[in-house]
């Protein structure tokens, strides 16, 4: 997938997006390794990881931050807030080595 491709899938509805993302995922690791019953949730779960990834860029305190959305869709208050202290220390450090340059 181009990064014009996943440029213009940003701009589409989320969902839509992840959806498309995930299923060039799913049939690109499809094609890399034989799929059994056994492995097909996990290759759902790395399909949508890599939608994730790509869909945020590839930018790490981005894909924390979904994931603290899920975790809070998902009523694991305690985790996300967590999640949040980790994003706020990465936040500090990126503001750090900026005010630095």
């Amino acid at each position: 997938m181009s990064k014009i491709e996943v440029s213009k899938l940003r701009k589409m509805n989320t969902v839509n997006a992840l959806e498309k993302i995930s299923k060039y995922e799913s049939v690109r690791r499809f094609n890399e390794s034989y799929c059994t019953a056994d492995n097909l949730q996990q290759r759902k779960i790395d399909g949508l990881g890599c939608a994730i990834a790509h869909y945020a860029g590839w930018d790490g305190l981005q894909i924390m931050k979904i994931f603290a959305a899920s975790l809070e869709d998902a009523n694991f208050h305690g985790e996300c807030e967590k999640v949040r202290e980790w994003i706020a220390k990465e936040d500090a450090k990126m503001n750090f080595i900026s005010s630095m340059v």
